[in-house]
């Protein structure tokens, strides 16, 4: 009998291996390599941590309850030796910021400003709006590029990045401040904030921010005082307000902390208009995951299992879904919903 080249490597392969072989180890037999493991992936680059290390110049403190860093910026400053220095300074002594500038030499120069300015914002969140962008800017931003490929080199290329319930609007800015003018090659950017108030720190905040970027101005900021569904109604009136296929434009939605079926409005508009991507952060759980079945909520949790019922949602949009987090440090309710469209 003639057998095939491979079945002859196989029995010559076995017919030299060792008769009397140890066991498997238990991390051989359950790595992570293995075809039968199916647990979720660990110390990979694509694993999902629940609670990352911070990547911000802020670097908050495990404690009892996040709140305990609802303190204004620059106490918070005060009373952190690493910190404290970059107050002793007028700010003349800034570099100078452009399309180059590293996203951290940008991110630190604003959030050092904002302690020297004595901004009326606490160090939990501006913490949590730069790690929010930090974790995920650079993918909403690759997302609203794709969807431009088609018009490179027109001048009338924009990413708009809308925050829905925006509250002062730190977030947003965050997004227009981390890059300037050149730095997406054919498009400039702009924020537009909507909340049912505009708070008054919000002009403070924005002041504060373009002393060190410039381009974040009341020209590339709009604060729109409306709810979000008279908003959203808004730009459904205009339909070629936000068709990328039409007029060069792409639009990037996120959302950080929208209480409760807000969150749901929120992702509903931005498959409603199209967007290239979207992240949002949601909290106050309760009544968010209507239709999981008994067993999942009860083996997930209500929190988990309305994001997953969520991630569904959006993928039958059209959307590529994942998951991403900021330090629980910040806030326990730290998960990201990030969605990037595919077709």
């Amino acid at each position: 009998m003639v057998l095939p080249a491979i079945n002859l490597l196989a029995v010559l392969a076995l017919s030299s291996a060792p008769r009397h072989m140890s066991p498997l180890r238990d991390d051989e037999r359950h790595g992570s390599a293995s075809t039968s493991d199916y647990r979720a992936r660990t110390n990979h680059p694509a694993a999902y941590d629940d609670d990352p290390p911070f990547k911000g110049p802020l670097r908050l403190e495990r404690t009892s309850s996040p709140d305990v860093h609802r303190r204004r910026i620059r106490g918070y400053y005060l009373d952190d030796e690493r910190l404290c220095g970059s107050l002793r300074t007028d700010g003349n002594g800034l570099p100078t910021l452009g399309p180059s500038t590293p996203t951290g030499t940008i991110v630190r120069s604003i959030v050092d400003n904002l302690a020297r300015r004595d901004a009326p914002v606490d160090a939990k969140e501006v913490a949590e709006s730069v790690e929010f962008y930090l974790r995920c800017g650079k993918r909403m931003f690759g997302a609203a590029r794709r969807c431009l490929q088609k018009h490179e080199g027109e001048a009338s290329n924009t990413i708009t990045v809308v925050d829905l319930c925006s509250g002062h609007g730190l977030a947003g800015m965050m997004f227009l401040a981390c890059n300037p003018p050149g730095r997406i090659k054919g498009a400039s950017v702009q924020t537009v904030l909507v909340d049912q108030f505009e708070p008054k720190s919000h002009s403070i905040l924005r002041e504060c921010i373009s002393e060190v970027c410039p381009w974040v101005s009341e020209e590339t900021v709009k604060f729109e005082t409306q709810r979000l569904d008279d908003y959203a109604s808004s730009v459904a009136s205009d339909e070629k307000r936000y068709s990328v296929h039409e007029s060069g434009h792409a639009t990037i939605v996120i959302s950080t902390h929208a209480c409760g079926s807000l969150t749901d409005a929120v992702l509903r508009h931005a498959a409603e208009v199209d967007a290239a991507s979207m992240a949002v952060m949601p909290c106050c759980y309760t009544g968010t995951d209507g239709g999981v079945p008994y067993g999942v909520r009860r083996m997930l949790g209500v929190g988990l299992s309305a994001d997953v019922q969520r991630s569904f949602v959006l993928q039958d949009r059209g959307f590529h879904v994942d998951f991403a987090a900021v330090p629980r440090a910040i806030t326990p309710m730290n998960r990201i919903i990030v969605a990037e469209r595919r077709r």
